[in-house]
């Protein structure tokens, strides 16, 4: 069985660029959930603030991260070959000018709704915790237009093949929320303690802060590129009609992990208080796996694809594809199991702190375990989606998308008696196997010659670098008493786990260079090259 040849440098470039934007981003993502934790802990507040902020950053999905670029890229691409230079900055001015509008008008009609909306969130819950979780969610709401029309000047830089900057977006959110919470808290505690409720307050608004900065930060480089913003629906355009024709059915399939994301907090207020707060952080580390492994790949590799899609290059696109999912795997299997074995001194180092007490993180480490089962389907999902999304087809994504999430809704009923938040982290995951499987198979006739078994060779190698990377996880743990965390201060826990964490890294990387892993093995030769 052939080797797939190395990803190529513009690849692995572009990915190690983004990839290292987004290392900053979860490590300054890391401080503002520690500081969140620390003011707002697990409890009544905490849970109506988790509830409130997950409308506006789960839906970013469809408008922002998901829908939006996947369907705004490969169309600025088409624009770009039938009419050159000058309609690409035309038509990508008219379409942010036109979904801002949209958004705009969206925003305003669930702040009125807003109300309802929370009050099915958190069903089961006493009223004052619903009338909490409107106040919070009709402050940062808003957060949506901003950070979707960030998103959109950010693709814009990608498509100039300006990665660092569109990608280190986050890293400013996560400061300006810090720095406005502490501020805010510090000024309110000059009176005494401040109630739960109103530092929930203060945190929604430190959203807002964050995303107005995010977007301020983007502006001087996209005026610079010669983009600009036409404010107004421009839905004579037939290029933005076609953009938005092909969010339209893409919006279920980019959207279903927000829509699993707000069932599974439905579900939640059914169990004690606390459990959004335990889902949110559980996600929040699952995120990081993803964006820093997966989705730095997915952003390089969308306008690789569309061009080589456009093109009609298809062994190429089948290489660009093949080889994005293998080195995704690579990276976030190692995560997951490591995650998954060292979940308990991992959440004790990251969230015991103030209001978040030992028993807290001891819950969000046993969520993370099952948040970890499903991480690696998740991303080659969403890698496979950006392969349809470049050959244009939305409509078969939609599908699949909608059989999932039925999927995800049976599976969180049964698994939520037993195991609680654990359950929920589980359904997505298994529901997330599924639709790769789908997704694969809807990927099949539409993308000639398209290859699996190199894939399957290199996935096989990457798990068994992992089985051997977590006998000694599982080992080492045991040695150094990382089973009982809370017995270690901070910086004592800091000092056994974080080398131990770089060693099990190495030793995986050895191992899975070792077996001839072929990503694996083109960045053990880099960093030979490098080193002399």
């Amino acid at each position: 069985m052939s080797e797939p040849p190395p990803i190529r440098p513009s690849l692995l470039r572009s990915a190690g660029i983004v990839g290292l934007m987004t290392l900053l981003s979860r490590l300054t993502g890391l401080l503002q959930t520690f500081f969140l934790s620390h003011v707002l802990g697990a409890g009544a507040a905490a849970d109506a603030y988790a509830v409130a902020f997950r409308l506006p950053n789960l839906l970013r999905r469809f408008t922002a991260e998901g829908t939006m670029t996947a369907a705004f890229l490969p169309t600025l691409a088409e624009a770009e070959a039938a009419e050159g230079e000058a309609a690409v900055k035309a038509v990508a001015a008219r379409f942010l000018g036109t979904l801002l509008a949209v958004l705009l008008l969206g925003v305003a009609l669930v702040l009125v709704f807003m109300g309802p909306l929370a009050g099915l969130l958190t069903l089961g819950r006493p009223e004052s915790q619903g009338a909490l979780t409107t106040t919070l969610g009709r402050i940062m709401f808003p957060y949506l237009a901003l950070v979707s029309l960030t998103a959109g000047f950010a693709g814009l830089l990608n498509l100039r093949h300006r990665f660092a900057l569109a990608a280190s977006v986050s890293v400013f959110w996560n400061l300006a929320f810090i720095a406005f919470g502490w501020t805010a808290m510090k000024v309110l505690e000059w009176n005494g303690a401040v109630p739960m409720d109103t530092v929930a307050i203060v945190c929604a608004v430190a959203v807002l802060a964050g995303g107005l900065l995010q977007l301020l930060v983007l502006l001087p480089a996209v005026r610079k590129e010669g983009f600009g913003l036409a404010f107004g629906l421009h839905l004579r355009d037939p290029w933005v009609r076609k953009a938005l024709r092909r969010m339209g059915p893409g919006l279920l399939a980019a959207g279903i992990y927000p829509i699993n994301a707000l069932i599974s907090a439905m579900l939640a207020s059914m169990l004690p208080d606390g459990a959004q707060m335990v889902l949110y952080n559980s996600g929040m580390m699952g995120e990081m796996v993803l964006g820093l492994f997966a989705m730095s790949l997915a952003t390089a590799s969308l306008p690789a694809l569309a061009r080589q899609a456009e093109a009609r290059d298809w062994p190429g696109m089948n290489r660009s594809l093949v080889q994005s999912i293998s080195a995704s795997a690579l990276l976030v299997l190692p995560a997951s199991v490591g995650l998954a074995l060292l979940a308990r001194p991992i959440c004790a180092l990251l969230f015991r702190t103030g209001a978040y007490d030992a028993a807290a993180a001891d819950w969000t480490a046993l969520t993370l375990v099952f948040q970890s089962l499903g991480l690696v389907f998740v991303a080659a999902q969403r890698l496979g989606n950006q392969a349809l999304y470049a050959l244009k087809d939305y409509r078969g994504p939609a599908a699949l998308a909608g059989g999932t999430l039925l999927l995800n809704v049976a599976l969180s009923l049964v698994l939520l008696s037993p195991l609680g938040t654990g359950g929920l982290a589980l359904a997505n995951g298994l529901a997330s196997l599924v639709g790769l499987a789908g997704l694969l198979l809807r990927l099949r006739p539409r993308l000639p010659g398209l290859d699996l078994r190199p894939l399957a060779s290199a996935t096989g190698k990457a798990l068994a670098a992992c089985i051997l990377m977590g006998l000694m996880a599982w080992g080492g743990a045991r040695l150094l008493a990382l089973d009982a965390p809370h017995a270690f201060s901070r910086l004592a826990l800091a000092l056994r786990l974080l080398p131990f964490v770089a060693l099990c890294a190495l030793a995986y990387g050895l191992a899975a260079a070792g077996l001839g892993h072929p990503e694996a093995r083109a960045l053990a030769d880099k960093i030979r090259r490098k080193l002399g």
